[in-house]
């Protein structure tokens, strides 16, 4: 039988079990609202460098736009230091960030609006799509973009759109921006995602300038196999392509040489990133530099960037901007 003594020695046992519980969950509690706070810190701090990241992008826009401008009145728009082809120009820019500036003349890509069908469905086989695949989006997209000719059509066209789950049909208008791609039923999202770099709205030509478009692009026209249209597409290395061998001569029209894509693409010491793009039209005149599009890039040049980041702590410099 109990005595006084066992009970309270087990009341003050309990109370000290109960204690180191408390002091438990207090400390608990402590951690995951330090914790919490350290993800808040970092958050914040992420916040900070990808502000940095974009303002920067968007000054590097800036820059290129300026440049080429200049460069138009100047007769040095093939010779300044940003090449018109892609090439992309690695610098430095405040902070220690690195940025890769570009300027992609419009003429050497497929317009949306002006391409022939047999032009858009070459690049779209060029680029994965199989043979009917190819001609029926090529349809599509020049249906999406031509105006009306038939009421019954129409209604056909916007049929088959509601059938696909689409609550819009056609825009039976041209393309303002390429991103209105993915309205075109049956565009799946890596077909576009492989096209986007090489159609534009902005060139206004039936063709392609092969003096300034993308290697890949002119593989893809000249009917090369998708494996090799892929390999040359996951090569970020640009030079001007003269070679216009097995491509339709249909296919291919000179550059006005005034519609440029500007991107600039920054990565800041913390290795936040960002992509700003704009499509920009020299004219030459009291607005020398015309902005048509502005929009957010993606990462292209990620792996360059970081290779150059790891060569700068390595003791190798870039330009300044």
């Amino acid at each position: 039988m109990a005595t006084g003594a066992d009970r309270r020695r087990g009341e003050r046992g309990f109370a000290l079990v109960v204690v180191i519980w408390g002091l438990g969950l207090i400390a608990l509690l402590a951690l995951t609202v330090v914790t919490a706070e350290r993800y808040r810190i970092l958050a914040a701090a992420n916040l900070i460098e990808n502000a940095k990241a974009e303002a920067l992008a968007e000054a590097g826009v800036n820059l290129v736009r300026l440049e080429l401008a200049s460069a138009l009145v100047t007769g040095a728009l093939t010779t300044g230091r940003f090449a018109t082809n892609g090439a992309p120009h690695v610098c430095t820019m405040p902070g220690r960030a690195l940025a890769a500036l570009t300027a992609e003349d419009e003429g050497g890509k497929v317009d949306l609006n002006t391409a022939a069908p047999k032009l858009v469905s070459a690049l779209l086989r060029g680029f994965g799509a199989g043979f009917d695949e190819a001609d029926r989006l090529a349809a599509s997209i020049v249906e999406f973009s031509r105006p009306s000719a038939s009421a019954l059509l129409d209604d056909v066209a916007f049929r088959a759109y509601a059938a696909d789950g689409r609550g819009f049909g056609p825009k039976k208008g041209p393309f303002e921006t390429v991103l209105e791609l993915d309205q075109v039923i049956g565009m799946r999202s890596d077909l576009l995602r492989a096209v986007l770099p090489y159609v534009t709205v902005h060139s206004h030509k039936p063709g392609v300038d092969p003096r300034v478009a993308a290697r890949a692009l002119l593989a893809a026209l000249a009917g090369d196999e998708p494996a090799r249209v892929a390999q040359l597409a996951g090569n970020d290395a640009f030079q001007d392509n003269d070679a216009v061998r097995g491509i339709p001569p249909e296919f291919l029209s000179p550059s006005t040489g005034h519609s440029f894509l500007v991107r600039a693409e920054v990565r800041v010491p913390a290795g936040g990133l960002f992509a700003q793009e704009a499509i920009v039209e020299l004219t030459g005149g009291d607005a020398p530099a015309l902005l048509r599009e502005w929009r957010r890039g993606d990462g292209r040049f990620r792996a360059r960037l970081n290779s150059a980041a790891h060569r700068s702590s390595a003791g190798n410099s870039w330009p300044p901007c």
